[in-house]
Formats: structure tokens, C-alpha cells, sequence
């Protein structure tokens, strides 16, 4: 499994362009994909449970992938989390 913490540096945070952008990278991995934000996990894999989790600026998002592909899945994930582009 690879689990890595991100900080959102989009001023707006994660809302539906990012969002897709985050489910797009999740599907790389066939395996498991989740996000998770105060304690709250979910499956990346979805654009309604990746809204749900209110990712706002400058909060801590872990990211964790288990199965094919998942490092790369996690590392486009961050990349999303850390674009400072307001969309």
C-alpha cells in the first residue's frame, strides 16, 4: 500500500474541476484508491465521494492505493492537491 499526505493549494480547494481531475488519476490504479480528510475516508474513484469531503485550502489530504499502478495514482493525486491553479 502507498499512502502519502498532501496539502490542497488550490485557493477555491477541491471542487468539481479538481475533483474529476483527482477520479481521472484515481483510475490509473486498479486496485483500491481512497482520499481521506479528518477522518473521513473515501473512494477516490468517485466524483460525488471526493466532493463530500469538502477539501478546502490548505487542508491535509491523505491519499492511499493498494494494487496496480497505485504510486502512480497517488502521486497524480498529489499533484491535483498541490496544483496551486484556481480553475
Amino acid at each position: 500500500m502507498v499512502e502519502k499526505a498532501y496539502v490542497v493549494m488550490n485557493p477555491t480547494g477541491v471542487h468539481a474541476r479538481p475533483a474529476k481531475k483527482i477520479v481521472e488519476a484515481a483510475k490509473i490504479c486498479e486496485g483500491t484508491v481512497y482520499i481521506e480528510k479528518g477522518g473521513r475516508k473515501v473512494s477516490a474513484k468517485s466524483l460525488v465521494n471526493v466532493l463530500s469531503i469538502g477539501a478546502k485550502h490548505n487542508d491535509t489530504v491523505t491519499v492511499s492505493a493498494e494494487g496496480e499502478k497505485a504510486e502512480a495514482a497517488v502521486d497524480a493525486i498529489g499533484a491535483v492537491l498541490a496544483s496551486v491553479e484556481a480553475e
